[in-house]
């Protein structure tokens, strides 16, 4: 660990959550390579090996200087502590700029300290908005946005979104969507046949990959809906369920009949969008994965009744179904329809951490 109160950094980082390694590294990298030095804090927020360690790995991003540990809590609960936490790390001396990613618990955390601590905040992935505000997520991202200093979007629609909210235009800069500049950065690891082993998986036909992680969605009722409904196509395709330890857990607690899916561990960033890019089709409510598909020119079926990115069903392949009855005839529609290119989007070209490096020092 390193000695906060004797370094002086250009500026510090923090992470938490699986999404927020894949959009910090781009900007980890570049700041580095420009012999900037940066403060990079772990809060320990996903602390399943499968979730954490591997990517770092995969990505090549490197350790943290400060990991906090934070673990599993109540959302409350590690929220308190890791305020608690970033205030004995942080010192406006000594870091006066502090960057924060997505819309995890520990996004807000790292705002608020911030902000507490007369440190400037930088708010990666800023504007998205679902307009449920009974999401996590959705809080987090409004609440972040009302107090960081500078507002960081991946595209047009989350501009309009601070506009409306009387966010002044100054704070606000268009530079795209991060997560893409590490797909690019990957994209020929991740598509390359020789990478993709299906028969490590025990897969021997077309299949879908399958991802649920949101706790409207970790109920006896929607998991029913989602699971009998999938259930209908497993004679024709084999159901790749990469499953997140909160949605393991709910399986274990529940004692609900996996059988007729294929139930892994989280992969790593590379193979899991491997998986992803060989499959006839993605269920999904993650965010992220709305976009990465977009990219990659796979369907998608976004198992929420909203999205914080229309882009991805405006532009891309996407198609928000909610979770209903009517997910058999959503699947048939989606397998019976060609996919039409996913129109070039703007600013999804890899330099995302290039434009905010330059913002930096100008």
């Amino acid at each position: 660990m390193v000695n906060v109160t004797k370094t002086n950094y250009d500026t510090a980082m923090i992470v938490g959550a699986r999404p927020n390694f894949v959009k910090v590294a781009p900007l980890l990298s570049k700041f580095e390579e420009n012999n900037l030095k940066v403060l990079f804090i772990h809060t320990g927020q996903h602390w399943d090996k499968n979730m954490s360690d591997d990517i770092f790995r995969d990505i090549g991003l490197r350790e943290p200087d400060i990991n906090l540990n934070i673990q599993k809590k109540s959302m409350n609960q590690q929220l308190g502590s890791m305020i608690q936490e970033l205030d004995s790390h942080l010192d406006k001396n000594n870091v006066d700029n502090l960057f924060v990613f997505g819309d995890v618990t520990s996004t807000l955390a790292g705002a608020i300290a911030a902000k507490n601590n007369s440190i400037k905040c930088s708010h990666v992935e800023a504007g998205l908005r679902s307009k449920n505000l009974n999401a996590p997520e959705e809080r987090n991202r409004v609440m972040v946005d009302s107090v960081c200093d500078k507002l960081f979007t991946p595209s047009q629609d989350a501009v309009e979104n601070l506009l409306k909210e009387n966010i002044f235009n100054d704070r606000i800069k268009n530079v795209g969507n991060i997560m893409i500049d590490t797909l690019v950065k990957n994209y020929d690891q991740i598509t390359a046949i020789d990478n993709f082993s299906p028969e490590e998986f025990f897969i021997n036909r077309k299949y879908f990959v399958l991802t649920l992680h949101r706790p409207i969605n970790l109920t006896d009722n929607n998991l029913e809906i989602i699971f009998n409904g999938i259930s209908e196509f497993t004679n024709n395709y084999d159901v790749l369920i990469p499953a997140h330890p909160r949605l393991k857990e709910f399986i274990e607690k529940n004692k609900i009949d996996t059988s007729k899916f294929k139930v892994i561990d989280p992969q790593p960033y590379i193979k899991f969008l491997g998986l992803v890019n060989n499959s006839e089709l993605c269920l999904t409510d993650s965010g992220g994965l709305q976009e990465e598909t977009t990219f990659l020119n796979k369907k998608c079926l976004t198992l929420r009744e909203e999205t914080e990115r229309p882009i991805t069903v405006e532009l891309g392949t996407n198609k928000v179904i909610g979770v209903n009855k009517n997910i058999i005839s959503e699947i048939n529609d989606s397998l019976n329809t060609k996919l039409a290119s996913n129109n070039e989007i703007d600013l999804w070209d890899g330099k995302t951490s290039d434009r905010i490096f330059e913002d930096f020092n100008g």
